[in-house]
Formats: structure tokens, sequence, C-alpha cells
């Protein structure tokens, strides 16, 4: 079976591979970044100081997270929540005087809310914003993949 799946082509979809070596992270540390660097680090890419020519230069901003009301039940109660997750950053390649426009990436996702199961929907929210930042780190990821040397 394994030989039948290989032999088609088929593997794991996962990151790929980008044409940068070097990058350097600058800016604020933000809750993502510990994560971020090892997700650069499993794809071969060094992260290195500004002084040291980086072929790319990623300037974290800022993050911010946000929750708003979606819907209430008939007694006011509030049923469904909206969760948002933005980073703002922006690049510079080696080759650029400049650096670019600020760039976002925003992640939102909705749950709902139950009083009687608090802390169930409490970690349900907790999991939730982490799997923001990790969407996040991945659209990041991508944006770096697209952009030219």
């Amino acid at each position: 079976m394994l030989l039948m799946i290989t032999s088609c082509g088929f593997h794991l979809r996962g990151m790929t591979e980008i044409s940068f070596k070097t990058i350097s992270l600058e800016g604020k540390e933000l809750s993502f970044t510990k994560n971020l660097k090892k997700t650069l680090a499993s794809n071969k890419v060094a992260i290195i100081l500004p002084t040291e020519n980086p072929e790319l230069r990623i300037e974290l901003l800022s993050e911010e997270s946000e929750k708003r009301i979606l819907s209430l039940s008939g007694q006011g109660l509030v049923r469904e929540f909206e969760i948002f997750y933005r980073v703002r950053y922006r690049i510079k390649t080696i080759d650029r005087e400049t650096w670019s426009q600020e760039n976002i990436i925003e992640t939102r996702r909705d749950f709902t809310f139950s009083d009687s199961n608090l802390i169930g929907k409490e970690e349900e929210e907790r999991q939730l914003n982490e799997s923001m930042r990790n969407e996040a780190i991945t659209n990041l990821f991508n944006q770096i993949q697209h952009t030219n040397k």
C-alpha cells in the first residue's frame, strides 16, 4: 500500500522551501515570534542580526486580539463570540533601500458560548487563539515565499 501511495507522487503537504536562507526578525517580540522562529529554522532559514546583512528583514510592528459578541439569546445572554487576531509587519529585501508598506495578516474564528460550561469554553477560546496565531505564521511564511529577492 505504501509503495502504491509513494509511486503515484503523493506526499504530505507541508511548508515548502523558500528562496531566502537568512532572515532577521526585528521590531517587537510578539506572542507568535517563538513559533515563527521554529518554523523558519525547520525550513533551514538562519535567523541573523540586521547588521549581518540578511537577505530578508522582517519588522514585526504589532499584534492585537479582539473579541466581539456575535449573537445573543432571547434572554440577552451571549450565545456566540467572534475573535480576531491581527499582525502588522513590513519587509525589506537586501537589494531595496526602503521598507515595504505595512502589511496586515488577520485571522478570525467564532464560537458558541455557554455559562453552564464556562471552563470548557475558556479552553476552546484558548485553543482557537493558538490556532489563529499558527495560521498567522503560515500566512506570513507564504507571503515570504512570494517575495522577490
